[in-house]
């Protein structure tokens, strides 16, 4: 497409002859309207920021401070709670069902969710158990083998016999 190069005169002469001189003067005008509100906005941002006494910037400074402190406190503590899910063998996944405001309360909410989870295995063993099933190799308790578990099983079987 040719660029076509019009001086003021000539546009405003070629807007008329296209008939178009009214809806381009609204368009004008509109886009005018925005640019200078959007303007004062600014201005009136900008001024307003430097009116500010200084006990009020003092003020807004302690408050973006005290912000900054909370998210590196969250981000410490959330990277010392990974650390001791993984140290006790959990997946990094139960980082949202710790919640703790202090470092020193990390290592017994690890400690309590640990005891639930293992708890809850158990039960589940305990319920197979008392079904008539043998767990599964994977079912066992730490520390714990297929033979054992079996020994175990049957010993619970014969003295309910008994």
């Amino acid at each position: 497409m040719e660029e076509i190069e019009l001086t003021e005169g000539q546009l405003l002469d070629a807007i008329k002859e296209a008939g178009i001189d009214k809806p381009f003067q609204a368009f004008l005008q509109k886009y005018t309207d925005q640019k200078v509100s959007s303007g004062i906005e600014t201005f009136k941002k900008n001024t307003q920021a430097k009116n500010l006494t200084d006990s009020e910037k003092i003020t807004n400074l302690e408050n973006e401070l005290k912000e900054l402190k909370n998210g590196n406190l969250k981000s410490t503590l959330n990277n010392s709670i990974k650390a001791s899910l993984k140290e006790a063998g959990l997946s990094e996944g139960f980082l949202k069902y710790i919640k703790v405001e202090k470092e020193e309360d990390i290592g017994t909410a690890i400690k309590d969710l640990n005891d639930n989870i293992l708890g809850l295995k158990q039960e589940a063993i305990d319920k197979k158990l008392k079904e008539g099933d043998i767990p599964l190799k994977g079912d066992t308790l730490p520390g714990t083998s297929i033979p054992t578990a079996v020994k175990a099983y049957a010993e619970k079987i014969s003295a309910k016999e008994k």
